[in-house]
């Protein structure tokens, strides 16, 4: 008996070491490593903003007072750019009163889509824009305002902070005033092209999350004239340029521009296709307006 606990004793001394050893050689099993989560292409960019004065290139849309808008936009990246669609609005103010002869529409809805990519300090945007004034009424003219644009927008970094740009836009019948002027038996064009330059300056003047920029845009509206010289009203082209400082607060902007075109009052009426006598000339006036807007995206709300 006593040789045979002998042995059993001196077995497990022996094993000892060696189950020691395994003990060292395996240790702890190693840690899964989750796989990054995949990032979805789509987005949408959504926003908001109110103002003083609604102007589409110098010329106000809400006759000189306050006006408010928003807009929806969904986006595909490609992995070769990002598609998108939109859809926006703006509360709009044209009178319908015989001096003036405006269609007063509800508002102006924007319906528009395109393509935009980046290329280092290279940026392009290609796409198309159809302006829809619901609910239009007859003003012994016309009552169907709505028109297409085929738009192309570039822009370069030179720095981080100042970027310049350049656009251009096409339309085959301005504010649908061919078929207009078709309708009442004169033989005319309304084709139109807006060409602009751009600046940016994003400045040092930061304080946490504020933050501001200065900018500015010059073009010019070259607008077929064989109707207006049909109808015996001056060129309707002219000079367009802004200038104003924003102040940035994460998704918030307060923007504070001045606004101007080269038109005189003859000018101004000629492109409204409205007559002498009628009050339309401060539509063109030169004018401060304040914008308070609001920019995000769903992704960036993550």
């Amino acid at each position: 008996m006593k040789k045979v606990v002998l042995s059993v004793v001196a077995l497990a001394a022996s094993m000892a070491p060696a189950l020691a050893a395994d003990l060292v050689k395996k240790g702890p099993a190693p840690v899964a490593v989750a796989a990054p989560a995949a990032v979805s292409p789509w987005d949408i960019a959504f926003g908001g903003v109110i103002t003083t004065d609604y102007t589409f290139r110098g010329v106000s849309q809400s006759n000189r007072g306050p006006s408010a808008g928003a807009y929806f936009e969904p986006q595909f990246n490609t992995g070769f750019g990002t598609l998108y669609v939109g859809l926006a609005g703006y509360s709009i103010d044209w009178p319908s009163a015989p001096a003036y002869g405006f269609t007063d529409p509800s508002a102006e809805i924007d319906l528009y889509g395109g393509w935009r990519n980046t290329w280092g300090a290279f940026s392009l945007d290609l796409g198309l824009i159809y302006y829809y004034y619901p609910k239009e009424i007859f003003n012994g003219f016309t009552t169907d305002s709505d028109f297409l644009e085929i738009y192309a927008k570039a822009s370069y970094a030179v720095t981080s902070a100042f970027t310049i740009g350049a656009n251009v836009f096409y339309t085959p019948d301005l504010l649908n005033y061919g078929e207009t002027f078709a309708t009442a038996g004169i033989n005319a064009d309304a084709e139109a092209v807006y060409a602009s330059l751009t600046a940016k300056w994003v400045t040092p003047w930061t304080y946490g999350d504020l933050g501001a920029y200065i900018s500015g845009e010059v073009g010019h509206w070259w607008i077929d004239n064989n109707g207006w010289a049909a109808a015996l009203l001056p060129d309707p082209s002219y000079t367009y340029y802004n200038a104003g400082i924003a102040f940035t607060y994460k998704a918030i902007t307060l923007d504070l521009r001045y606004h101007g075109t080269d038109q005189n009052v003859a000018e101004c009426r000629s492109f409204l296709l409205i007559g002498p006598g009628n009050p339309a000339s401060k539509w063109c006036d030169d004018t401060f307006i304040a914008s308070l807007k609001f920019d995000t995206t769903l992704m960036a709300l993550k």
